[in-house]
């Protein structure tokens, strides 16, 4: 299928990513790995006015050991958590299931914020994520 046209920004710090969002409200969607995205632009069932790309600001791909648990960046990717020695060691139901997500393409290229924010049913993050009791922090403007 082809897709919908849209505008794109490459957004370089989170606040602005959080003004382009502010700006076009339910119209923009962020985009980083595109692996839950864009099924969905293919299939039209979402018709964003501009894509607001992640990537380029820095430490959102970051697994940092906090509290017990692990702070993982929005911008993470499947296989970064599927091949940490820390996540195998003391949360080894979430690499368990870093290995189910997808095949290894969609695990390099995937986002752990992605599959999230999407419930995508093709990771496993979104049952893992409650399983353990998770949290997530968001910004907005």
């Amino acid at each position: 299928m082809k897709l919908p046209a849209f505008d794109y920004v490459a957004a370089r710090t989170i606040d602005e990513a959080v003004a382009q969002l502010s700006k076009h409200g339910d119209g923009a969607k962020i985009i980083a790995g595109g692996q839950s995205l864009t099924p969905m632009l293919n299939f039209r069932l979402v018709h964003p006015e501009i894509l607001v790309d992640i990537n380029r600001i820095p430490g959102l791909d970051q697994i940092i050991p906090r509290n017990g648990g692990f702070r993982i960046g929005a911008l993470t990717r499947h296989r970064a958590i599927e091949s940490s020695t820390a996540i195998s060691e003391r949360l080894p139901v979430m690499h368990a299931a870093a290995g189910q997500v997808g095949h290894l393409a969609i695990r390099n290229r995937g986002t752990f914020g992605g599959s999230l924010v999407h419930a995508d049913p093709a990771a496993e993050w979104p049952v893992v994520v409650l399983a353990l009791d998770g949290t997530m922090t968001t910004t907005s403007g």
